[in-house]
């Protein structure tokens, strides 16, 4: 078994960086910790002692609307409360149970919602909420590709209402914690100090396979194997592969194999994203930050996705006095942030989260972490995509894609895809002992 790793490190925009007691995530800060693999995993390397589950403050979640952070509530009486939708707005999703189903079979996220529960709603719960996953647009993104229990939920019940009542009596009854219409319920979880410790352990603890420099340019067909060529110019041969990088570069690298599926991998589109993060001493803030953090509608103007705020859900993740944000700009249909310096998204950031969070004098350290393709976007189509892919596949056995541009963006989604990959392998008539990829 090896691992041929383009990078000087393992894990893609997965790492950490400790500067000066602040400890900074570069991508994702966590999963949730509803996936029995990740948690399988984590045992497996040694990190159960490892894993800190964020705090109360998670479940407290801003929308900004009107330049004022709306508190999202929980309950349908704190709902009934709230000042995020209108009364008309409130009406209309209340109506939710009379709407009739579509026939629809690939639907965008905001055509479904505002189908549902009505444009409001859409634009100021949903929208926001798709890009602080997905940095995508909520009318050309897949229901059925993003969120398929949404489409499940209205097939089977004819109402997300009433799916929601059928989930939480189910799970009342099976003493567990219900989801929403998202997706199962789960708690955000990650490492102490940082997500950066579970790439740390599995180089550490697999690091005579690994080979890090060593980027893959093509992989083509050898008799019955697979001839793996590096930048080096070396090559290796292979019974299996397992191709884990974003499907560009899996299109360049499985041109010499397949042209037609390289085809279809280039057509997979990725939004630019910028993580900005910023520390500062607790007395600059006026906002309180007991909360997980704030999501900005696009219709609200500000160019930030949102503001997470880091130190308020995990403990260790700035020093004593001092707060930590990550703060996301750009996604689909902003891609001019790639082309923005450093200090213009420093700058970019404090401006539009000033007068929303009371900050005043400027931040002891910042960190930015700009993805010119960062996250993939299942734009309607994808399934249908992804049908071929896994078609043209079938030619080729002991070939597999894994990462987040397929089936799931999340670290969860990315370990049960990795994991489907080697039990197929394994279950196949190659023996575990003369796999050499």
């Amino acid at each position: 078994m090896r691992l041929f790793e383009a990078e000087q490190h393992l894990g893609g925009t997965l790492g950490t960086d400790h500067v000066d007691g602040f400890s900074f995530d570069w991508g994702p800060n966590g999963f949730l910790d509803r996936e029995p693999l990740t948690l399988q995993l984590c045992d497996e390397l040694g990190l159960t002692s490892e894993l800190e589950r964020a705090n109360e403050n998670v479940s407290k979640r801003f929308i900004l609307r009107g330049g004022r952070l709306r508190e999202v509530p929980m309950s349908p009486g704190r709902f009934l409360r709230s000042d995020v939708l209108s009364f008309r707005g409130k009406l209309r999703l209340l109506t939710e149970p009379l709407q009739p189903a579509s026939r629809d079979d690939d639907e965008s996220i905001y055509s479904f919602v505002e189908r549902r529960i009505g444009r409001e709603a859409a634009d100021y719960l949903v929208q926001p909420m798709v890009s602080g996953i997905f940095g995508g647009l909520a009318d050309q993104l897949s229901l059925r590709s993003c969120f398929p229990i949404m489409r499940q939920m209205e097939q089977e019940h004819g109402s997300l209402f009433k799916a929601m009542l059928a989930k939480a009596r189910a799970a009342k009854r099976a003493g567990k914690r219900a989801g929403g219409p998202s997706g199962p319920g789960g708690w955000l979880t990650s490492f102490r100090g940082g997500v950066d410790r579970l790439t740390e352990r599995l180089e550490r603890r697999y690091n005579e396979h690994i080979q890090v420099g060593a980027p893959v340019t093509a992989i083509c067909r050898s008799d019955q194997d697979y001839r793996l060529e590096l930048g080096d110019r070396a090559v290796h041969t292979a019974h299996a592969v397992i191709v884990a990088v974003p499907s560009y570069s899996a299109a360049q690298i499985l041109t010499s194999l397949s042209a037609p599926l390289a085809m279809l991998l280039t057509e997979i589109p990725y939004a630019p994203i910028a993580v900005v993060c910023t520390g500062l001493v607790r007395q600059a803030v006026g906002h309180d930050l007991n909360g997980f953090g704030f999501v900005v509608p696009r219709i609200e103007g500000p160019r930030i996705l949102g503001s997470i705020w880091t130190s308020s859900i995990f403990s260790d993740r700035a020093p004593e006095d001092f707060v930590q944000f990550r703060t996301m700009i750009g996604g689909d249909g902003d891609n001019t942030v790639v082309k923005m310096s450093e200090q213009e998204l420093v700058d970019l950031s404090l401006k539009e989260l000033a007068p929303i969070l009371g900050l005043s004098g400027a931040p002891a350290v910042t960190r930015v972490y700009r993805w010119s393709r960062g996250i993939p976007q299942y734009k309607i189509g994808h399934g249908k995509r992804m049908l071929q892919i896994e078609e043209i596949l079938q030619s080729y056995p002991g070939v597999h894609l894994i990462g987040n541009a397929y089936s799931g963006v999340g670290l969860n989604d990315c370990v049960k895809r990795a994991n489907h990959a080697v039990q197929t392998l394994s279950q196949s008539v190659i023996p575990w002992g003369q796999w050499k990829h």
